[in-house]
């Protein structure tokens, strides 16, 4: 049967509409397979270029230790990585951050430096509640411990040390604080201990590092006796090095000690002993407090 033209026309345009649409559908999967292909060429770049380094876990404060269980390894783009990037086998006991770094820093070599504080076999924690604390003092600050005479002369006895502050169930101590201290820097610590004792108004206090990471260590003013620097030099504890440097700079600063110390230590010939007594009492009584306030947060927890 023959087809009317209007018939043959509708034909013809849903050919050419099926065509259209199938050109279109076509050029659109085309362009997709384009666009999913160059995606996956950019990601495989990507991924071939990511680089394994090591970045913070959390927040690290200037002068802070950087150890190995700080750190956690992520994969990030090769272009981003700097080329100074620390690695781990670079880490040491003794690398400290210069500057504050936060969560997620790629550290690298120029953030962090050596702590002047090695452990050595004569390093030990010694506790002190005689010390003229600041308002604001945390564990993990670093200072330097000085001795005020009553005439207004000021020397620093041991330098940056780190600070650990006790605790009893999880409160700061307000007048204890630990520091690493070699034998020769607990020897001259105790001296200068006592001669505050015999000489009333004098003060040893602490003073804080601004930006440990960046600040050198400073140089100690403080010349001990000389009884005190013999026990140095006899001391079978501290390595002999250790001792001639430190034996040369109290030579080179002796009329520290001979026209400003001991001269101010010669006002208190008659009631040393009695000032002495009086201080070692206050420090004892200090230590037996916290040590039985410690004793019953122990007990306090069972």
């Amino acid at each position: 049967m023959a087809m009317n033209p209007m018939q043959r026309k509708a034909n013809n345009y849903l050919l050419i509409g099926v065509l259209v649409t199938l050109l279109i559908t076509g050029s659109i999967i085309a362009f997709l397979f384009f666009q999913l292909n160059t995606l996956q060429k950019e990601k495989q770049a990507r991924e071939s270029s990511m680089k394994q380094v090591y970045v913070l876990k959390n927040n690290i404060a200037s002068g802070e230790t950087i150890t190995v269980d700080k750190l956690e390894l992520k994969s990030i783009e090769g272009s981003l990585v700097p080329t100074n990037a620390l690695n781990v086998v670079n880490i040491t006991e003794n690398t400290i951050a210069k500057i504050d770094l936060n969560k997620g820093t790629v550290v690298t070599d120029t953030m962090v430096t050596e702590s002047d504080n090695q452990t050595t076999d004569d390093l030990r924690l010694q506790e002190y509640n005689m010390l003229l604390l600041p308002t604001q003092i945390n564990t993990g600050d670093y200072i330097d411990v000085r001795l005020r005479l009553p005439n207004g002369a000021d020397y620093l006895v041991v330098s940056k040390k780190e600070v650990e502050i006790p605790q009893i169930n999880g409160v700061d101590s307000a007048n204890s604080i630990r520091l690493k201290m070699s034998e020769a820097d607990t020897l001259v610590m105790s001296n200068a201990i006592v001669e505050a004792y015999i000489m009333t108004g004098s003060v040893l206090y602490v003073s804080t590092y601004v930006e440990p990471g960046m600040q050198a260590t400073a140089t100690a003013t403080y010349v001990p006796s000389a009884a005190t620097q013999d026990a140095i030099y006899r001391d079978p504890n501290i390595v002999q090095e250790a001792k001639s440097a430190l034996i040369n700079m109290y030579n080179g600063n002796s009329s520290t000690r001979t026209n400003i110390i001991d001269g101010a230590l010669a006002g208190y010939q008659e009631d040393r002993l009695d000032n002495i007594d009086a201080a070692v009492q206050e420090q004892i009584n200090k230590a037996q407090e916290e040590r039985q306030n410690y004793l019953e947060s122990l007990g306090a927890t069972y």
